[in-house]
């Protein structure tokens, strides 16, 4: 009978252990796994053609005389600069200014003969013939033609400047016998300065005159400097299936110089906005790529992904599996499963710089031929746990 009376309560042990239980295991599946989220953002790309280039002067001469002749005289230093039509070496000029003096008074006393003749004509009509006086003006003519000549010889005895420009080093100093032709001193203006380059053939129908480039060179690698496309080649080159492009750029503290080789980037497409991921929000598995999507319930759900180009910046661009505005789980991934619910503990910002380059083609070497659009993507380092 003692038994009997025991057996209610302990059941109702058993029954408030089991309840305690449950209760035990329900707060367990209920506890919301921490995570840091961030909010799905865009990021806004010019897509450009990348390729190495030669920074060459737009305005460049060698200056030479048309005469040989005895140097008597350089009026500037190596590396001075110059202007437009300033003397900077002249021959000795003397045979040249007599032959000029020789025809300046042949011209003068010619003049005078058609000028007497003219007002003896007034005076006395007809008392030259008309071929006589028309042999006088032949004869003036012909003193004022070799005038002009002897006065473009002497010119051939002197060095201006073509235009504004830096010199180079003088080849000869004064003193010297110097023969037609041989360079004396070159010039160049360095303001502007034009970048040259070549594309893919593939590329010509993308590259048009007008279009911006920037260019970066060894020696200023913290240094930007804009220019505009105006020329682009008519035609392929047949021997490297490249076509030419030129572009001009502004340089009036005279930084580029001839010669120097440069990473040249144009503009080809405009702007385009790309959907980006952090590159610490995407895990992977096997060959998949996914995210932890969490809803407006806290509730968290793997969502599979098709990636782009990592921007080397914490970013990747996604091309297909998500949405701007979704919220993804950047940290505390480690305890999640699908459908698990998480309890935010911060939200983090987007820190993606804008905008950025979509790099099109990529060319090391300037005597490279074309080469394929490099379209390998640097996957993140994250393994599914």
């Amino acid at each position: 009978m003692h038994y009997k009376k025991s057996f209610p309560l302990l059941l109702t042990i058993i029954t408030l252990a089991s309840s305690t239980y449950a209760l035990a295991n329900d707060n367990e599946k209920k506890q919301a796994i921490p995570v840091t989220v961030e909010p799905i953002s865009t990021k806004e790309f010019v897509a450009t053609l990348n390729e190495v280039g030669k920074i060459n002067a737009i305005d460049f001469a060698e200056l030479t005389f048309s005469a040989p002749g005895k140097l008597v005289a350089i009026n500037f230093k190596d590396g001075d600069v110059v202007k437009k039509g300033q003397l900077i070496a002249k021959l000795d000029s003397s045979k040249a200014k007599a032959d000029l003096d020789k025809a300046a008074s042949s011209l003068t006393t010619a003049r005078n003969k058609v000028k007497r003749v003219i007002e003896l004509n007034k005076k006395q009509p007809g008392a030259l013939s008309k071929q006589d006086f028309e042999e006088l003006q032949d004869a003036a003519n012909l003193a004022a033609a070799d005038y002009r000549q002897q006065q473009a010889i002497l010119k051939d005895y002197a060095i201006t400047a073509p235009f504004d420009g830096e010199l180079t080093n003088f080849t000869k100093s004064a003193g010297s016998i110097i023969d037609a032709a041989t360079p004396l001193v070159s010039i160049y203006n360095l303001n502007p300065v034009e970048v040259s380059y070549t594309i893919s053939q593939n590329d010509l129908g993308k590259a048009v005159k007008g279009q911006p480039i920037t260019v970066t060179v060894e020696a200023y690698k913290d240094m930007t400097f804009n220019g505009i496309v105006d020329y682009v080649a008519p035609a392929v080159n047949k021997n490297t299936g490249r076509v030419a492009i030129h572009a001009r750029i502004e340089n009036p503290n005279h930084i580029l110089a001839p010669g120097m080789f440069a990473q040249v980037s144009q503009m080809v497409n405009g702007r385009t906005n790309r959907i980006i991921a952090p590159q610490n929000a995407i895990l992977a598995h096997n060959e998949d790529r996914y995210v932890w999507v969490v809803d407006k319930n806290n509730i968290a759900t793997k969502r599979y992904l098709t990636l782009g180009n990592n921007l080397n910046n914490g970013y990747v661009i996604v091309e297909k599996g998500l949405k701007v505005d979704d919220i993804v789980v950047v940290t505390g991934h480690q305890k999640i499963d699908d459908e698990t619910l998480v309890n935010i503990i911060k939200t983090q910002a987007p820190t993606a710089d804008a905008p950025a380059q979509e790099k099109k083609k990529k060319t090391t070497d300037p005597a490279t031929a074309a080469k394929k659009d490099d379209k390998t993507v640097t996957e993140p380092n994250h393994e599914a746990t």
